[in-house]
């Protein structure tokens, strides 16, 4: 991690606009996928900015929001993905695993059984025992 943070450095002091935090959080998304707590506290820092201003940028921006977290989980519960029991097992799931689950009434991939999305990459599961590994093995 060391070697992104002397990146982020150089990216910083390479911008003409010291303070564009927009500009700095989509670096380290590029870089990093996420936008990690540690992350957010040293750019605060270094562009010498507040925290909860930060946290307004990137509830303003909505490609900012979906990367405050790791892993950001889209489930479709729509008429052709849903299945007996899948709320009970999403709020199940939810105590288990620390990202977010977003309930989607479609991702429009109905013929490939029930569908979730993660990030940007889409995946397909029979059971919810298979929902239930897949999620699982994300941390």
């Amino acid at each position: 991690m060391k070697g992104f943070y002397e990146k982020l450095d150089v990216y910083i002091d390479e911008l003409e606009n010291k303070k564009d935090d927009y500009k700095v959080l989509s670096f380290v998304l590029d870089e990093l996928g996420y936008l990690p707590d540690d992350v957010l506290a040293y750019v605060s820092k270094k562009l010498d900015i507040f925290p909860f201003s930060l946290e307004g940028t990137i509830k303003f921006y909505p490609k900012l929001q979906k990367a405050r977290v790791k892993h950001y989980v889209q489930i479709c519960v729509g008429r052709n993905c849903n299945q007996p029991g899948l709320k009970e097992k999403l709020n199940e799931l939810r105590e288990k695993i620390n990202f977010p689950i977003e309930e989607r009434h479609c991702l429009g991939r109905c013929a490939k059984a029930s569908n979730l999305k993660v990030n940007e990459e889409y995946y397909s599961y029979k059971t919810l025992e298979d929902l239930e590994k897949l999620l699982l093995n994300l941390k």
